[in-house]
């Protein structure tokens, strides 16, 4: 079914004059599309029928924002990246730290992030390497930050990736 929308959206681009990307490449990007969608649908319903739906949205927004500086593991395919990260992101918010496991868990996360960060980049982004020092330091101010805001939910969003920056393999089946 998206192999036939990937081939039509081809055709109405090019039909239009516009310099269209393969079908390979749509297909791709509309995989993404609907892996991002599901696990944020899921998980936020999962929240509001919980009662946590404000610390899922800020569990996920904060772990969105810390993955794509930081890069980290993909698993092997959309489904499971779905499954595991709906998991995760519906599980989370449910977790309470007091203020020292919060200060634990920012500083293993920053210690992570300034030993593996970013991790992945040459498989998954087109962004020079000239960028990466950057990106690191980025990643880490936005984690150190945590250290002054004591926000238990962005400790354990921090942390959620700090343990998949280490891993080199996944990726996603074609």
């Amino acid at each position: 079914m998206l192999h036939r929308i990937a081939v039509s959206m081809r055709d109405r681009m090019i039909a239009n004059g516009v310099m269209a990307p393969s079908v390979e490449i749509i297909l791709y990007a509309l995989n993404i599309v609907g892996n991002t969608v599901s696990i944020f649908s899921i998980s936020a319903l999962v929240g509001l029928i919980t009662g946590e739906l404000v610390r899922t949205l800020l569990l996920m927004m904060v772990f969105a924002l810390i993955r794509i500086l930081s890069g980290g593991y993909h698993l092997k395919s959309g489904m499971w990246c779905i499954v595991v990260s709906s998991a995760l992101m519906s599980v989370l918010p449910h977790l309470r730290l007091t203020n020292t496991w919060t200060y634990v868990f920012t500083g293993i996360a920053l210690l992570a992030i300034l030993i593996f960060a970013p991790a992945n980049y040459d498989k998954y982004a087109r962004l020079s390497e000239r960028y990466y020092p950057f990106l690191k330091l980025i990643s880490a101010a936005i984690v150190a930050a945590n250290l002054f805001i004591v926000s238990d939910v962005a400790a354990i969003a921090f942390i959620t990736q700090a343990l998949l920056l280490p891993f080199k393999e996944g990726g996603e089946e074609e």
